[in-house]
């Protein structure tokens, strides 16, 4: 009976183990910028748990616009730090539904002292390739968040469409036109940098009004 209660005990513990292993998530600060023809803009994620802000900065760094999501409440708040002012931001419908083929080519190289794999998503229908250059690790966030936001941007939807993708993130990613392979969008990781967040700055401030349309 000892041996056997030792046995469970011992699969308990290592039970435990694998799930906080396989619950692990960053924690921490990914900065990045977005380019678009002439137009360069720079992104904040501030991830805590099932805690997301981001914040879009201007050329100065002075905070914009930020969004809040938690994504166990399925939640999300859009907040202007200049107004004072925040509004819960309405359910968008998803975007119409499209095929793609998916490459993963095998080719590697490191970006931010991290290795990545190349996956390429193209479809002829929307005249478009995006090449990813992924990172996999602990970055669980990633995923819910993109399908919390719903964007209807290409970037988001042909990252959504790869399959078995949870724990990649992307370090870099670039848009082309299919016919012409002419660059036209880029996103791309600056600084990751991995910390404890406070759990405040998840939260709308007291002082802030609720948008009234």
């Amino acid at each position: 009976m000892g041996l056997n209660l030792k046995k469970i005990a011992l699969s308990a513990i290592t039970t435990g183990i694998l799930a906080f292993g396989a619950q692990a998530q960053f924690e921490g600060v990914i900065e990045f910028e977005k380019n678009v023809g002439n137009v360069h803009l720079n992104y904040k994620y501030f991830v805590k748990g099932d805690q997301i802000r981001i914040e879009e900065l201007a050329e100065d760094g002075a905070v914009e616009g930020i969004q809040l999501i938690d994504l166990e409440k399925k939640t999300m708040y859009a907040i202007s730090p200049d107004q004072k002012l925040y509004m819960e931001a309405p359910n968008r419908r998803p975007a119409g539904d499209f095929e793609v083929e998916v490459e993963k080519t095998g080719k590697t190289k490191e970006i931010n002292g991290v290795k990545c794999k190349e996956i390429v998503v193209s479809s002829t229908a929307k005249d478009r390739k995006i090449i990813y250059w992924v990172a996999k690790g602990d970055y669980n966030f990633f995923n819910p968040m993109l399908t919390a936001l719903n964007r209807k941007e290409n970037q988001s939807l042909f990252f959504q469409k790869i399959g078995e993708i949870d724990g990649f993130f992307p370090m870099l990613s670039q848009e082309y036109i299919l016919s012409s392979n002419r660059l036209v969008s880029e996103l791309k990781t600056t600084k990751l940098d991995r910390k404890t967040n406070e759990a405040s700055i998840f939260e709308i401030p007291s002082d802030y009004k609720k948008f009234e349309r």
